[in-house]
């Protein structure tokens, strides 16, 4: 994975002259609530398109070039991109979204959990539901200049030092998740089967447990039970694994049921979701963090 520089801050592996990437863990005080920072730098010839597949967590994006578009959508051939925002927050989903750039895209990515994205903006997560929203509507006036604040410093252990002293400093200010949905998004992780049993464990009826979800989460229980299946179908798939024993594995009725779930939330079917992915294990240097499948190149 290459070296470890000053402050934790990891090299990941570029393409020839084409792309840089530096990867670390915020402070210790954060790491319930922020999975990582990501500081990127592409410059291609020719524009390039991703798709961003459901993972369940929170993406915060910093925008330091101009020619970036972006879209959620259910239906990969129609659609309709929008330019991105210098900073957008993109919560948790059911379908895939898709970023395009114009071949030089350079910014800073935060993965954050639900809970700690709804720490730490104070706002309910139902805000961030099926859309990409500016960070200027979340922290007014103090977000409108962050992005060309991190922009200017000279490095990427600065900008990250500078995100850790802004989160800590909300750390106080915004509202406690419920253990509770703490506990239920655990359960749901390591196995998506057991939502009657996650979600009566919590002692709080359907309606309540619905609520909290739709605040603290973005998602109901039964959604991102669903998007947790999903990428333990999708680790299975790009290691190799037929589809008919991810269809047993992970639950689903049958392999049909999981090629019509696959191609529903990520706009592709299983056979083509491996095509395109190349045998990169979870995690790679195309992912977002650790342990998931986050993205897959369409172009470029």
């Amino acid at each position: 994975m290459g070296s470890v520089e000053a402050f934790g801050v990891r090299a990941m592996p570029a393409a020839p002259g084409s792309r840089s990437a530096r990867r670390r863990p915020p402070a210790a005080a954060l790491r319930t609530l922020i999975i990582n920072y990501t500081g990127f730098h592409t410059e291609f010839t020719a524009p390039r398109r991703r798709l961003e597949l459901p993972t369940g967590v929170v993406t915060l994006v910093f925008s330091f070039s101009e020619g970036l578009w972006v879209s959620r959508t259910e239906n990969l051939s129609a659609t309709q991109l929008r330019p991105a925002a210098r900073a957008m927050i993109s919560g948790p989903r059911t379908v895939p979204a898709i970023g395009v750039h114009a071949g030089v895209v350079h910014g800073l990515e935060v993965n954050m959990t639900p809970q700690g994205c709804y720490r730490l903006f104070g706002i309910p997560m139902w805000h961030f539901e099926d859309a990409h929203v500016d960070l200027v509507d979340v922290l007014g006036a103090r977000g409108r200049h962050l992005t060309e604040r991190l922009q200017a410093l000279p490095s990427w252990a600065e900008r990250f030092a500078l995100l850790d002293e802004l989160f800590c400093a909300r750390l106080d200010r915004g509202p406690s998740p419920a253990p509770e949905v703490d506990g239920a998004l655990a359960g749901l992780w390591a196995n998506s089967r057991s939502l009657t049993r996650v979600s009566a464990a919590t002692g709080w009826s359907a309606r309540t447990v619905r609520a909290r979800f739709r605040e603290q989460v973005g998602l109901s229980p039964k959604a991102m039970a669903r998007v947790f299946r999903l990428q333990h179908a999708l680790r299975m798939l790009a290691a190799g694994t037929a589809a008919a024993q991810v269809a047993a594995a992970c639950g689903y009725h049958d392999q049909a049921h999981l090629s019509r779930e696959v191609k529903a939330m990520t706009g592709l079917p299983p056979s083509r979701f491996v095509l395109l992915r190349g045998g990169l294990a979870p995690g790679s240097v195309l992912d977002r963090m650790a342990g998931r499948v986050s993205s897959v190149m369409l172009s470029g």
